[in-house]
């Protein structure tokens, strides 16, 4: 059921917080705030750790308070908001979008995934596309320990390529790039 999921995955991040992880990939979420994961989240947010959450697939955009889509929705400065787009480059016509809630877009559509029982498939949204982010989140901790969570969020939407297909869908008005998103990490450092 959905709630749970929703304990399970309470369950989860309090154990990754518990374990003072530097990142934690949120591939999920809902239309319905969770006093338990926003204290966890907030206690995330206090230990200085990452979370890239999904935003979500309702065709909505979750500026608008009615189609708020948590966690990317309780406006933490730790959680960096990701839509998906596809091969064009143009947002997946099912992702959520916001100018104010989503930093950027990472690719989301007919990704190779996990499945259970050790098979893989193809799957299309904006879990996948957190993950990409989560990927050069971590990418960039390895490299750059010492940059703090606020730090990554703002690299990740600051190295974001533009494109105008996405310039009204997330405040960086672009999608994730990687080399960039290095490469002004490292100039971060050496300030």
């Amino acid at each position: 059921s959905g709630q749970d999921n929703l304990n399970s995955t309470i369950n989860a991040l309090k154990y990754a917080v518990d374990q003072n992880v530097d990142i934690i990939n949120y591939s999920g979420g809902g239309p319905e705030p969770a006093l338990e994961e926003l204290r966890v989240l907030k206690l995330a947010e206090k230990k200085g750790i990452l979370v890239v959450a999904a935003a979500g697939n309702e065709e909505a955009n979750i500026d608008i308070k009615n189609n708020a889509y948590y966690p990317a929705s309780y406006g933490l400065s730790n959680i960096v908001t990701v839509t998906a787009h596809d091969q064009s480059l143009k947002m997946l016509s099912s992702s959520n979008y916001g100018q104010k809630s989503v930093d950027l877009a990472a690719p989301g559509y007919s990704i190779r995934s996990a499945f259970p029982s050790g098979r893989a498939g193809y799957l299309t949204g904006t879990s996948q596309a957190t993950a990409f982010v989560t990927g050069v989140a971590a990418l960039i901790k390895s490299q750059y320990p010492d940059l703090d969570s606020i730090q990554i969020k703002k690299i990740l939407s600051n190295s974001a390529r533009q494109e105008i297909t996405l310039s009204n869908k997330c405040s960086s008005g672009g999608r994730l790039n990687a080399a960039s998103a290095l490469n002004l990490a490292k100039e971060t450092v050496e300030g």
